[in-house]
Formats: C-alpha cells, sequence, structure tokens
C-alpha cells in the first residue's frame, strides 16, 4: 500500500488514480473522514490523475497522540504529491481539508494550481457553528456509530434528509467503514482550534472557486463569503437548500460547477 513519510516520521496513505497525462488533481476530506468521503465523486474524474489521501488522524494514516498542525498537515500533502510525482495540481479541499487547502496555498505557492474551497472556514476566528456541534464533537456520551451519525445527520444535511434519505443512509454505511477513532477526530479538531487564514487570505493568488450550501449549520455561509470576499478574484456559488455535505443534498450541481471550473482552468491553461 502506498505511504508517504511525513516530516514527524507518521505514516500518511494515499492513493493516485487516473491517467498519468491527465491532469493532477489533489482531494482532501474533512474532520474525521478518510478518503472514501470523495467516493459520489471518483466515477466523474476518469480524465483526471486525482491524489486522495487520509489526514493524519484517521483511516490508514497514522494516528499519533500529540498535537498536529494545519500546517503540519498540509506538509503531509506536499509529502504525499512528492511521493506521487506531483509538482504542481489542481487542489479541493471540504471542511477541514479546506483549511488544509488554504495552507497549503499560502505555504507551498508553487504547488497549487488552482483552489477548491468546499463549506470552507477561515479557522478559529470564523462565525461560530452551532453550539449542538461542539458538544457532540467534545462529549463523551456512549452511543453506537450508527447513533452518533443519524444524531450528526441533523447538522450536517439539508434537503436531503426530507427529500432524500436513502442518500443519507448509504452516507452514514460508508461512514461506519471508516477507521475512526476519537484520539484522530480531537487531534484534527484541536489543529482546528489553533489556526487562522484570515489575515493572509489576500496573499492567495490562484484561480479560487467558493462553494457552500446556505443552511451550513456546522460553518455557517458567512465564512464562505468572507473567504471569497478576501481571496483576489474568488468566484463564489451557494447551494441553496443545502447543508454541509452540499455534495449529497445538490449531488448535480455540485459535479457541474466543481467540474465546470476544473475544465475552465485546464482551457486556460492550454491557451496560455
Amino acid at each position: 500500500m502506498p505511504y508517504a513519510r511525513a516530516r514527524d516520521g507518521a505514516s500518511i496513505y494515499y492513493r493516485v488514480s487516473g491517467p498519468r497525462s491527465g491532469p493532477p488533481l489533489v482531494l482532501i476530506m474533512g474532520l474525521g473522514w478518510d478518503m472514501t468521503g470523495w467516493s459520489l465523486m471518483m466515477p466523474f474524474l476518469g480524465d483526471y490523475r486525482v491524489l486522495r489521501l487520509d489526514n493524519r488522524g484517521t483511516g490508514r494514516s497514522d494516528k499519533p497522540d500529540k498535537p498536529y498542525t494545519i500546517r503540519q498537515m498540509a506538509g503531509d500533502v506536499v509529502r504525499c504529491m512528492n511521493a506521487a510525482g506531483m509538482d504542481s495540481a489542481h487542489v479541493y479541499g471540504a471542511s477541514l481539508g479546506s483549511m488544509v487547502a488554504q495552507e497549503l496555498t499560502l505555504s507551498y505557492p508553487a504547488r497549487v494550481r488552482s483552489l477548491i474551497l468546499g463549506c470552507p472556514s477561515p479557522g478559529v476566528v470564523s462565525l461560530p457553528a452551532s453550539p449542538r456541534w461542539l458538544r457532540m464533537v467534545l462529549g463523551r456520551q456512549p452511543r453506537t456509530p450508527e447513533q452518533s451519525f443519524m444524531r450528526a445527520a441533523r447538522l450536517l444535511y439539508g434537503v436531503s434528509l426530507e427529500e432524500n434519505p436513502e442518500a443519507v443512509e448509504e452516507v452514514m454505511h460508508r461512514r461506519l467503514r471508516v477507521r475512526v477513532t476519537p484520539l484522530g477526530v480531537r487531534r484534527q479538531f484541536e489543529a482546528v482550534l489553533r489556526w487562522s487564514s484570515l489575515g493572509r487570505l489576500r496573499r492567495i493568488r490562484v484561480p479560487t472557486l467558493v462553494i457552500h450550501g446556505d443552511r451550513d449549520r456546522l460553518i455557517p455561509i458567512g465564512n464562505g463569503r468572507i473567504i471569497a470576499r478576501l481571496v483576489p478574484g474568488a468566484r463564489l456559488h451557494v447551494f441553496e437548500g443545502a447543508g454541509h455535505v452540499y455534495g449529497t443534498d445538490r449531488p448535480e450541481e455540485h459535479l457541474r460547477v466543481v467540474l465546470g471550473f476544473l475544465e475552465e482552468q485546464q482551457a486556460l491553461a492550454a491557451a496560455s
């Protein structure tokens, strides 16, 4: 299995798919999720050379019991890119992954061709989430994995809860197969609480797309609006009726917007 060795010695699991000649694309998932969080999108990325990874603290990557930082996690992505032979790539990060993607762009600007930020936050100084989410992450009440997921679903989803509950159930079954430990999730969450990009966002110089659901209770849409306003030239797309997991709430629209942006960047690169 492919692993990259992080600077501190941690093993970071990654996977590369697609044609070697395809445009490189890096996908960075959110809090507590491994690379399977991209499963719904992967069938539509066949033309791309896609790098996915399990962030430290989840999946098949190491879960060291010591503080993580978002900059450290961005460095993990760079190590995986090096191992995969990617000098630079389009980068798409969702939720926690959007923070890692922002830090990657700010700390390693030559490695990022374009940037997609899904349900993003500029960090600890952001507009706060529902207090219920904080209690759920930090609490220690005994629950089955199914109970924990369905409790979280009310904060994560929008229209899917009423219009497509089967899609939510499908995500739950995938989620229950993820190798999650409370330690890893808490270490990731602690990294979020110590990080901010707010004062640095104007330094981002790559084409940037910000996408956000207008019913996101976990990272309210005001955060996405702030980022889109501060990143030079960034554009914002709002998924109406969608929650934090907008890719399940608005799957067709999500694919259309993201693939359209990537194709546009490829066309611009070819014309330059």
